[in-house]
């Protein structure tokens, strides 16, 4: 009785389970409905593929080029390297010349008493090479420029090779303001520090004064007449 019972119930389950495979299975038209919507997802999805040579590449060149000028501010600690600032005024004046196919800042300076105008200074906007402005475009040597003075503004090169015809004088830079120096071939030498056209020993009484002419003149310890 009890195993009948059992055999009915597991014939009643297996219909049960069968009826709802057949309710959850799709019929052939659903099938078909269901593949051609696949089949066109598919190729909407081929069709919008962009190949890597579609794809842009980064521009490379978007970069801001860079400029190697000078700013006003540079150009004015410049001029402040050779001129008073206690006495002086340095003011801006036309703020960028053009003349051919360079460029320049022009300074104007003043005496700080009475405002009284001395003239006008023009650095190279590349180079940072001063000029003594005239006006009108014209520009002279810093040299003529009134305030112009050798033991500090001249640029002296302390390097190289000299001789006074008997002894020979070499100068080996160490950085912007002094400089080794030897003379014949090490036999004499030291340190010195320079100031414009003028450097002095630091341990010894021995001072180089640098001539327009490129010549160098040794006073002190040492004496002579050193040209390249």
């Amino acid at each position: 009785m009890k195993k009948s019972m059992i055999s009915a119930l597991l014939a009643l389950t297996c219909v049960i389970s069968m009826t709802a495979c057949k309710k959850t299975q799709p019929d052939s038209s659903e099938q078909n409905s269901i593949s051609e919507t696949k089949s066109a997802v598919q190729s909407e999805i081929n069709n919008s593929s962009v190949s890597s040579g579609d794809i842009a590449e980064p521009n490379e060149n978007t970069e801001q080029p860079i400029t190697n000028e000078l700013s006003v501010s540079d150009a004015r600690r410049i001029v402040a390297e050779t001129i008073d600032t206690e006495n002086y005024l340095i003011l801006d004046g036309k703020t960028r010349l053009e003349i051919g196919s360079n460029a320049y800042h022009i300074f104007i300076i003043a005496n700080k008493s009475d405002n009284k105008a001395l003239g006008q200074i023009a650095v190279d906007c590349k180079t940072g090479q001063k000029y003594n402005y005239k006006g009108e475009n014209t520009l002279e040597d810093y040299s003529t420029f009134q305030l112009y003075d050798p033991t500090v503004d001249m640029k002296a090169d302390w390097e190289g090779i000299f001789t006074d015809g008997t002894r020979t004088l070499e100068l080996l830079p160490m950085d912007d303001k002094s400089f080794e120096y030897m003379l014949d071939d090490g036999a004499d030498g030291g340190v010195a520090q320079a100031t414009g056209n003028t450097a002095k020993d630091i341990s010894r009484d021995v001072t180089f004064t640098y001539g327009e002419d490129g010549s160098i003149t040794i006073s002190g310890e040492i004496t002579g007449v050193f040209t390249r």
